[in-house]
């Protein structure tokens, strides 16, 4: 049996609250359903694994080429979001990247868990959510993305990124029927 972990990527305040330096409204609507997949894995202890934008405040950050200053360090905008607060037993793990793996210890983190499989949710789709399914790929994990765990505000780019996630790197599904199977395979 592959034994999971969830990861949680970048349900910041910046992306998630109005006030957000890259607010997205459309992403605000996986907050439920991201909900209800981490209280789901705590229950049937599946470990929960956020891994959050946290970039010092500096002009050398790659992506403050691309995207205004955000989730910066020690700033309320890093922080996740309060519907979906990390809780004692579960990981964080900060990334000044798109990836959760570049330059973290993500990978180390599952090795140690014995985990084989992530569940990849969260913001934004056709960004880290990509990239940190590149690289999970590409360290052999087995990969599941639960398409309505997972948003950006530009739905070509959603729709592009869900389509490369079924024919390159893992394995769509939603909540419903990713819920179903960990329930069963739990009995």
């Amino acid at each position: 049996m592959a034994r999971l972990a969830i990861i949680v990527t970048d349900m910041l305040r910046d992306f998630l609250e109005k006030d957000g330096v890259l607010y997205c409204e459309k992403c605000r609507e996986i907050i439920p359903n991201v909900k209800k997949l981490i209280e789901t894995a705590r229950r049937l202890s599946i470990p929960v694994i956020y891994v959050n934008c946290n970039h010092p405040f500096n002009s050398t950050v790659p992506e403050f080429t691309k995207w205004a200053p955000h989730a910066i360090r020690g700033t309320k905008g890093a922080e996740v979001i309060d519907e979906l607060k990390p809780k004692k037993g579960d990981y964080t793990i900060n990334k000044e990247s798109y990836s959760g793996f570049y330059n973290t210890n993500l990978e180390t983190v599952l090795r140690s868990l014995n985990v084989d499989t992530v569940v990849i949710t969260g913001v934004h789709t056709h960004v880290c959510v990509l990239a940190t399914g590149l690289d999970a790929f590409y360290r052999g994990f087995s990969i599941i993305f639960p398409k309505d765990c997972i948003m950006t505000g530009h739905s070509e780019r959603h729709r592009f990124g869900l389509r490369f996630f079924k024919t390159h790197l893992g394995r769509v599904t939603t909540l419903r029927k990713l819920i179903n199977e960990l329930t069963h395979a739990k009995r």
